[in-house]
């Protein structure tokens, strides 16, 4: 195993297989996206594959957009593909370029209304405000009624792409004054929530602040292409959409495999943005996102053929059934490899005869055991007809300690390289 991972890779402990030094840069600052790797990685791998202008760059999870997005800016041709309604907003939002002018005259309307202010169906919903016996609430109610009416107002303006950037920008400032804050795995709360009672002044000095940096990026970064951005579930879209074609490079991070739903984490946004409007509908999101997570009941996996590592490790974990923290994570583990799989194979199809693939990948740890996902994910790749160049390491991330893994106090996390021909 360990001659088949490269630790000297050229990009290891560089920074770029996370998001963190993204917050600052232009147009990435117009809201705060926790998961993804750095735009860093994505010019890196557009340089180390020769691609043209002309050729088209594609991320199967595009999540808010950093592959689209930083091929905008460059001026290559993408596609984004994501299943999530907000982050596909998201990702689209951030690369369009409007009249500053008229940008400007919008916002001015836009803090108008939300100092008026217009009654939020969100007030007493699920977690979103107080209520009687909540000990506990996202959003206080003033905030709520804030962004209310500068959402209500949003609905009148003709320039769609200006409504587009206006809408990110109240789900942008509002989450800035949320009562929770997003870490790791959920939204945790700010140890000093009740204290400082975030108001409708908040909202709009955040609104306000986010409006000049927006507009001073359109200035500075304009992006010299668009990207075509399809919300949908990526085992579909791929084979179905005729616009995915002779791609040239691939540059993605599919979900990790740590039982987590990450539709759950952008359930405010989700909701605040009127993408979805009840809890069936956010379940309905949950199946058609790769199988990662045990949050709901999908259809179950069929094959089981991916190689000697992955049959190691479900003979680990059902040797240790009792490690386990649910005894449907086995498959789990079965399915999401099923769907990466599935993935390459569409992919492989739709490539050019040259292309790429840069997959950045974390293991796992289950039953006190790190699971390879990134060489089981090599050997789905060279079995859907790849050839696997490379896995790359990009940095060791330390683990918490749980009772189920007790020994595992660091993950790999890599960049998976495959390439269409020798």
């Amino acid at each position: 195993m360990p001659d088949r991972i490269n630790n000297d890779f050229f990009l290891l402990n560089k920074g770029y297989s996370n998001y963190d030094d993204s917050t600052d840069l232009a147009r990435h600052r117009w809201y705060y996206y926790k998961e993804g790797f750095s735009p860093n990685f994505v010019e890196k791998a557009i340089a180390h594959s020769q691609i043209k202008k002309n050729d088209l760059i594609i991320d199967p999870f595009n999540g808010s957009g950093t592959t689209t997005l930083t091929s905008a800016i460059l001026g290559y041709q993408s596609i984004g593909i994501e299943v999530n309604p907000f982050t596909s907003f998201l990702s689209s939002a951030k690369q369009k370029n409007v009249d500053t002018i008229e940008l400007k005259k919008t916002f001015e309307k836009t803090f108008k209304n939300c100092e008026k202010g217009a009654p939020s169906n969100l007030i007493r919903f699920s977690t979103f405000s107080y209520k009687k016996d909540l000990e506990k609430w996202l959003f206080n109610k003033n905030i709520l009624n804030s962004f209310e009416g500068g959402w209500r107002y949003s609905s009148s303006i003709k320039n769609p792409d200006v409504k587009k950037i206006i809408n990110l920008s109240l789900i942008s400032a509002i989450m800035e004054n949320c009562n929770a804050i997003k870490d790791g795995k959920c939204l945790r709360y700010r140890p000093t929530w009740k204290n400082k009672r975030l108001t409708k002044e908040d909202f709009i000095q955040s609104l306000t602040d986010k409006s000049r940096a927006i507009i001073d990026d359109i200035v500075s970064h304009p992006t010299l292409t668009e990207a075509n951005i399809i919300q949908g579930d990526v085992r579909k879209v791929i084979s179905s959409n005729r616009q995915i074609s002779n791609f040239k490079l691939c540059i993605t991070s599919p979900p990790y495999l740590n039982t987590f739903d990450y539709t759950d984490i952008y359930r405010p946004e989700l909701f605040l943005g009127k993408f979805i409007h009840n809890s069936q509908e956010l379940y309905d999101l949950r199946l058609k996102t790769v199988r990662s997570h045990i949050q709901a009941k999908w259809n179950l996996p069929k094959m089981s053929d991916f190689g000697i590592l992955y049959d190691q490790v479900m003979k680990h974990l059902n040797e240790n059934e009792n490690l386990l923290m649910d005894k449907n994570i086995p498959l789990m583990i079965q399915a999401y490899f099923e769907d990466i799989f599935s993935i390459l194979k569409k992919l492989f199809a739709k490539a050019a005869a040259d292309a790429q693939i840069w997959m950045v990948v974390s293991n796992s740890a289950y039953a006190n055991q790190e699971i390879p996902v990134d060489l089981i994910i090599g050997d789905l790749g060279t079995k859907s007809g790849w050839h696997l160049k490379e896995v790359g390491v990009l940095r060791y991330v330390q683990k918490r300690k749980t009772k189920y893994s007790p020994d595992i106090i660091e993950l790999r996390e890599s960049v998976i390289i495959f390439t269409r021909n020798k």
